[in-house]
């Protein structure tokens, strides 16, 4: 049995409910996983890392890069590695997939923000929502529609932040996720936000079902995750259907929640996955 360190945040140190049963079919792929509370581990004492459900990294994340460059330095097989993480850390590579042309929600940086700077979106957008350039959960992420409501964005003064417009197919249509083992796909899930509210986590009350996609829909997500050449051994493409198509919303390939309550199949993908990149 190959050891694999499995890590996670506090929260969810005895396993996220989705993934409670991961342990027995990682076995029956050769491996034994040791779950363990990212921050409170020295991550360069295992050979091969699973960076799963760090989900407050965002709150540490300096932390949580210093403990990824120590480990990388010291050899160990980290999935996803370093290069991958620092890139996908970081949504302005939303604007980076844009420029390749690909359909994504039209997206901008500021990287000191100011509640001013908003009025030439409004301008040109009207409602918008704005999240941190580095963050998860749907932390600190705002809807608003005016400068009335200005002052609940106080909480990203100085910060550097993604400006989007608000797409309201999200709260009639969903998001859609199509989830990759290996850059093969597994199974999808559709996300909708509760009532009032645009968020589609289910910490902000938001729903999930699955979702079985066309193969067209299938091709879509599958080429736009072959064209960023990362080679990941597991991923979730986020896409909103608009008027003009399929447009990504996010590209998750950190820490994605994967929905294996939905496909149980897929927890066996997952572990076939992670065993060939395994030292």
């Amino acid at each position: 049995m190959i050891p694999l360190l499995y890590l996670t945040d506090k929260t969810n140190a005895a396993l996220i409910p989705d993934e409670a049963g991961i342990a027995s079919v990682f076995a029956g792929a050769g491996m034994e996983i040791h779950v363990k509370v990212w921050d409170e581990t020295d991550w360069e004492f295992y050979a091969n890392i699973l960076i799963r459900t760090p989900w407050d990294y965002a709150l540490k994340r300096f932390l949580f890069l210093e403990k990824l460059a120590r480990a990388a330095r010291q050899g160990c097989n980290i999935i996803h590695c370093e290069k991958i993480v620092k890139w996908n850390i970081d949504k302005a590579y939303l604007v980076e997939l844009a420029g390749a042309g690909h359909k994504v929600v039209p997206t901008y940086v500021e990287n000191n923000f100011t509640p001013g700077l908003l009025v030439k979106y409004f301008e040109k957008h009207g409602t918008l929502v704005l999240k941190p350039r580095i963050g998860a959960g749907g932390r600190d992420t705002f809807k608003v529609s005016g400068e009335d409501d200005l002052s609940k964005t106080s909480a990203l003064s100085g910060s550097s932040v993604l400006v989007q417009p608000f797409v309201p197919e999200i709260e009639t249509f969903g998001e859609h996720s199509f989830i990759f083992f290996g850059e093969e796909f597994s199974h999808a899930v559709l996300k909708k936000a509760r009532p009032g509210e645009f968020r589609v986590q289910g910490l902000h009350g938001g729903t999930v079902e699955a979702y079985f996609p066309p193969k067209a829909e299938i091709d879509e997500a599958a080429a736009l995750l072959k064209s960023v050449n990362l080679d990941t051994v597991y991923a979730r493409v986020d896409a909103v259907r608009l008027k003009t198509g399929f447009h990504l919303m996010e590209l998750e390939i950190l820490e994605p929640e994967l929905f294996f309550r939905f496909c149980p199949e897929g927890m066996i993908r997952f572990a076939q996955a992670v065993r060939k990149r395994l030292k």
